[in-house]
């Protein structure tokens, strides 16, 4: 791999990773386009690092209050919360995991995950209510919430796209919705990283370390990006936005491409 194509791929990653848009559909979508061949282990997993990093970072005020309340009840309760909301994602990923192959390289699938993003998105509209906060989350509500993540393991639906909306379905305010999807993310993606991690045998790098190096630096300064990005959108209700470019991109994958 070019480093050329490493930074592309890193700012393809961190964009994607949390903007309703999915990252794996476009990773997916970008190889095809400019032939680029499906990243290495050692690539990949960088990469899930890098978005790692970066929510870590832009959530930190929200996980140092966490760690150091961590005997709160109101604490305990957020924690149990998040780990119910990520075990339907867990089960389905269990269940899919020799079908995902197949459905990853069907860029006529991936077309239409895109639409299905798209419907989700568009509904988010229709739903004006914000009343519920991270304060009043019931089981049920993070059941729900983890449902929809658990749905986003299909390439071409957006994971934040998916629980930011399925939070506002349920009625809580824009801003405890972004702060609840992306404190989910980050038990996911850590748990995508340490299971590549092992794959390869609990080496980082790979045999081009400098441009693993350079996907990851890009990664980690895009999701940054595309963190302040989805927050400044979702807090002013503008999530339906992005339901048209996924219907737009589903549509022509469906259309055009074979």
């Amino acid at each position: 791999m070019t480093i050329l194509q490493s930074i592309f791929l890193g700012i393809i990653q961190g964009l994607t990773e949390f903007l309703p848009v999915s990252s794996s559909g476009h990773l997916a979508l970008a190889q095809y386009l400019f032939g680029i061949k499906t990243p290495t282990i050692f690539f990949d997993t960088i990469l899930h690092l890098g978005t790692l990093v970066a929510v870590i970072v832009y959530l930190r005020k929200e996980i140092i209050y966490i760690f150091k309340n961590i005997k709160e009840k109101k604490t305990i309760r957020l924690i149990l919360m998040l780990i119910l909301a990520t075990i339907p994602a867990v089960i389905l990923g269990f269940l899919l995991k020799d079908k995902m192959e197949g459905i990853f390289v069907s860029l006529k699938f991936i077309g239409l995950f895109f639409i299905i993003t798209s419907a989700i998105l568009w509904l988010t509209m229709f739903f004006k209510k914000q009343e519920k906060t991270l304060d009043n989350l019931t089981w049920k509500d993070s059941l729900f919430v983890g449902l929809f993540q658990a749905v986003a393991i299909l390439p071409g639906v957006s994971r934040s796209g998916s629980t930011i909306s399925a939070s506002i379905f349920r009625n809580f305010k824009r801003e405890d919705a972004f702060r609840f999807s992306f404190l989910m993310s980050i038990p996911v993606i850590l748990g995508a990283f340490l299971l590549q991690f092992y794959k390869q045998k609990f080496h980082l790098f790979g045999t081009e370390t400098n441009t693993d190096l350079i996907g990851f630096i890009f990664a980690v300064i895009f999701g940054l990006v595309s963190l302040k990005i989805i927050e400044r959108v979702l807090v002013k209700g503008k999530l339906h936005y992005f339901a048209i470019y996924c219907f737009i991109l589903g549509l022509v994958i469906m259309l055009f491409i074979q």
